[in-house]
């Protein structure tokens, strides 16, 4: 049995790899996966403006043709406000592919103030405390991670000069 030997081994060129066909699938894949998930994400993204719409009509009876208390007025407003909030987050989430935490608190910063807006004078005394923790938690987190987004940001400047 001969082994012919041409003088170079599989080892002697690390940078002249050949690509197996197998690994083209692996890429493929994702980037099927990636494109279903973005129109997953562009369906919600309509069915977002379509409900928005819908509370848009609904406060325009309310506060136009209907005589409503301004409590739900106001609570319908923070309800759009809400909407427009988790369309932002998924516009960034097309933008990015990833989910940004500071739109995801602030997003549950206006649903909660919203909440206390609902239900504020029928609630319990104890309730009112216990949703001003979770706002001065939620604010708390928001201004943590803008004041640490700031000071990466600066690293990464002053690290570049």
């Amino acid at each position: 049995m001969t082994v012919e030997n041409s003088g170079t081994s599989d080892f002697a060129q690390p940078n002249h790899r050949q690509s197996a066909p197998h690994t083209q699938v692996h890429h493929h894949l994702r980037r099927v996966l990636e494109n279903a998930q973005d129109v997953v994400v562009i369906g919600l993204m309509l069915l977002l403006i379509g409900i928005a719409l819908l509370a848009l009509a609904a406060l325009f009876r309310m506060a136009v043709l209907q005589e409503t208390a301004s409590q739900v007025i106001l609570s319908q407003i923070v309800y759009i406000l809400v909407l427009t909030e988790l369309y932002r987050t998924l516009i960034f989430y097309l933008r990015e592919h990833r989910v940004s935490v500071a739109l995801i608190m602030e997003t549950a910063i206006v649903t909660t103030v919203n909440e206390l807006i609902l239900t504020g004078q029928d609630s319990p005394p104890s309730l009112i405390l216990a949703i001003g923790g979770l706002l001065l938690v939620l604010g708390s987190l928001l201004w943590l991670d803008r004041w640490f987004s700031r000071l990466r940001n600066e690293v990464v400047h002053t690290s570049a000069h």
